[in-house]
Parts: C-alpha cells; sequence; structure tokens
C-alpha cells in the first residue's frame, strides 16, 4: 500500500486518544447497524447527535465518547495519541452524512438506508482496520481544492 504513505491528512496541534476514537467509532457502527436492521431513527438520532456534538466541541462531550473512555481501561485498551485534525474532518463528514440520512427517512427510505450504509463502512473501515478514508478524502480532494502545494 505504499500509495497511502504520502497521504497528508489535515494536522493540528491537538491530541487525542485514538484508540477512544476508535472506540467511539465502533460503538456508532453499532448504532448504524441497528438502524439498518430496525429501521428505527432513534439509532440514527443518537449517531447525527453525537457525530455533531464532536464536529463542534471537543469529544469529551460526546455521550458516546463518555461511554467509550469509560470502557477503554475495563478492556485494558492503551492509551494511543494521535492527531486531532484528520478526526475532527471525519467527524463533520460523519455529521453530514447522518444528518441527511435522517432527513431523508421519511420522504426516501432507500435512500436513507444507502447513506446510512456508506457510514457504516466508513466507520467499519476506520474502527475495525484503522484506515482513514477521510485521510485520503482530504489528499485528493480537500488539499487539491485548498490550491495547497504538496512540497
Amino acid at each position: 500500500m505504499s500509495v497511502f504513505k504520502n497521504v497528508i491528512c489535515p494536522i493540528s496541534n491537538q491530541r487525542v486518544d485514538g484508540n477512544i476514537n476508535r472506540l467511539t467509532v465502533f460503538l456508532n457502527a453499532v448504532f448504524l447497524a441497528l438502524y439498518l436492521m430496525t429501521g428505527m431513527p432513534i439509532f440514527m438520532t443518537i449517531v447525527a447527535i453525537d457525530a455533531g456534538i464532536k464536529a463542534i466541541f471537543p469529544p469529551i462531550y460526546s455521550p458516546v465518547n463518555w461511554v467509550s473512555s469509560r470502557m477503554a481501561p475495563l478492556v485494558k485498551m492503551p492509551v494511543k495519541m494521535v492527531d486531532e485534525a484528520p478526526k475532527i474532518f471525519a467527524y463533520r463528514v460523519g455529521f453530514l452524512l447522518a444528518l441527511i440520512s435522517l432527513l431523508l427517512y421519511q420522504p426516501y427510505l432507500a435512500a436513507s438506508y444507502v447513506l446510512a450504509t456508506n457510514l457504516l463502512l466508513l466507520a467499519l473501515l476506520d474502527s475495525v482496520f484503522n484506515f482513514c478514508v477521510g485521510c485520503l478524502t482530504y489528499h485528493y480532494i480537500v488539499f487539491p481544492l485548498l490550491g495547497k502545494n504538496r512540497s
């Protein structure tokens, strides 16, 4: 996978625990799967609210992140500090997808499910495989659109 070695992600001086973030994303993936299996919009509402909170405020205000931070020591997850900027980018994309999926629930259920399925796939790639599609999106779409020089 040498194509991914030089991927440029957004960078900040803020750090977050990457393992707690991955656990939080996994719990949100569970909510997404429950939404797709039951058709109950409460699960997508939880995902949208949680992603919205993390997109605007520090992750410590996220209810799902709070649960994850309490679970991590129980399963003996080590602290692994990572750059927060790619996570914020992912929270914002996740919030938009979850919100649009929720808004489409009543008039276009199939479209809502398609967005939820895509969000579930992104969440599983991040939480299970530690593969950030947001970084690829930022590198190949956002970064060139901003006119940044890659050198």
